[in-house]
């Protein structure tokens, strides 16, 4: 027992000073104080993302002393919601005194909302095309015939109903206004889906191939010519559509447009498609098709 009078009247005179501020603190007046703190998700696992409405941030009131409400800074105050061992699916959590952390001194009088639900879903990639976009027109008498983005692909992250539902990713727009060539570009690529992130670069190259304007040109009942074996065919006369500029078209003759199939391999009467070749073949123009794009071909005794 000696221990108890060693140093008696120090301990004594600790023991009055804690009593006496006890009774300071207990008889100063108390104070409440409104506060909008962060949620902390602490321990978040790293294959899962939150989804639907997050609550960043709760009501709360706190009482205590004039002289501690009054020192009560940013980030003293703190909730905290730990998400060890948590699954995919939701999660219900509630809000107690034990999940605000607060200085010594602060009690916690009221929380809202007081429970949080918060859904988990698991991290998924998935890759999807590039769309891209232009703004403006080219020049008179000019048409962007072919508009591409490099890379086509790319891979977007986030959770799996997310990425489940998107289709593609969009690019800043890029300008053709007045163009009379074709214009490249590297722009940034976005997503409609504010959950959903990029994978890898974010940039991409545009390109949109300004070219003179297409028209197209028929040329109505040309004989079907047979290569690689006497056949009959039903029809024997076809419809070719042409497209390309309007000036080379108009060179076009109909004796340069050459519709055949080819029967070589053909036995007995099957459906053969019509190929058609231009000769010569004038800059830009190409076949757009043929009408009907099949005959019926039947070859002949060999």
């Amino acid at each position: 027992m000696r221990w108890l009078i060693d140093n008696i009247a120090l301990k004594l005179l600790s023991l009055a000073l804690a009593l006496a501020l006890w009774f300071v603190i207990a008889g100063e007046a108390s104070s409440e104080m409104g506060l909008s703190i962060p949620v902390e998700l602490q321990n978040f696992p790293r294959e899962l993302e939150l989804t639907g409405e997050p609550v960043d941030r709760v009501e709360i009131r706190v009482r205590a002393t004039p002289g501690v409400i009054q020192r009560l800074g940013p980030g003293d105050v703190t909730a905290q919601v730990d998400l060890t061992g948590a699954a995919e699916g939701e999660r219900i959590v509630h809000m107690t005194e034990r999940t605000i952390r607060v200085p010594f001194g602060v009690k916690v009088v009221k929380i809202a909302p007081s429970i949080l639900t918060l859904n988990l879903e698991r991290t998924v990639e998935k890759e999807v095309p590039v769309r891209p976009r232009l703004n403006g027109r080219p020049a008179p008498g000019y048409e962007v015939g072919e508009l591409t983005a490099q890379p086509e692909m790319v891979k977007v992250a986030g959770p799996r109903s997310r990425v489940r539902e998107i289709e593609s990713a969009f690019t800043e727009a890029v300008s053709v206004e007045g163009a009379e060539a074709s214009v490249s570009e590297q722009v940034t690529l976005g997503l409609e889906d504010p959950l959903l992130r990029i994978q890898g670069g974010s940039r991409v190259k545009v390109t949109a191939r300004v070219r003179p304007v297409h028209e197209r040109r028929a040329f109505d009942d040309l004989p079907v010519a047979v290569r690689g074996g006497a056949a009959t065919l039903s029809p024997s006369r076809v419809r070719v559509v042409l497209e390309g500029p309007a000036d080379e078209l108009r060179r076009v003759t109909e004796d340069s447009v050459r519709p055949y199939v080819d029967t070589t391999s053909l036995s007995g009467s099957r459906r053969a498609v019509v190929a058609v070749e231009l000769i010569p073949g004038p800059p830009g123009v190409s076949v757009h098709h043929a009408e009907p794009a099949e005959v019926t071909a039947t070859r002949k005794g060999r």
